[in-house]
């Protein structure tokens, strides 16, 4: 489960797992401006994750099915490199990911992850499982001052990837 949005992606994600598609939800921490200030003041605060994965026990997903990775993601090209790293380091051969976004992400986040895990050295299928929560109308987004912009931000970084992270 990709974070950012919010709750509509906890939700996809404990269908999947409740359907049986998925044993277990893994998220990747991220980024956030200001964490690193409180916690210079001793001072803790759930991150995302954290939160998502505690909406999902309360929706009774066992908390055991919840793997959270460390690494300060600040973007989704972040947590495709890092889960690649996780699936590298995993003995027992995944070979399928569910990839749980909104409407207007999905289509990016599985390109950048079909990428990153394009360096594994086994095949990793991708399926983008955008969730149904997501209120984004990809038929009419044009009419939405929230949509719209969800869209154009969107392009802009799918070309920000081919023309200039995706070399890096």
């Amino acid at each position: 489960m990709l974070m950012g949005s919010g709750p509509d992606r906890i939700l996809g994600a404990v269908d999947l797992y409740e359907q049986g598609y998925a044993p277990r939800i893994v998220m990747v921490d991220n980024w956030q401006p200001g964490y690193e200030l409180l916690e210079s003041r001793g001072l803790e605060l759930p991150r995302d994750a954290e939160l998502a994965a505690s909406v999902g026990v309360q929706l009774g997903v066992p908390e055991e099915a919840f793997i959270i990775l460390p690494g300060n993601a600040r973007s989704t090209q972040d947590e495709a490199l890092i889960i690649t790293q996780y699936l590298k380091e995993q003995q027992a051969g995944v070979d399928k990911v569910l990839l749980v976004s909104s409407k207007f992400h999905s289509k990016r986040s599985a390109k950048l992850f079909r990428w990153a895990l394009g360096g594994l050295n086994r095949e990793v299928k991708v399926l983008s499982c955008p969730t149904s929560y997501d209120d984004f109308n990809a038929a009419s987004w044009w009419q939405s001052r929230e949509d719209t912009k969800r869209v154009v931000l969107e392009y802009t970084k799918l070309a920000n990837f081919y023309l200039v992270d995706r070399w890096r």
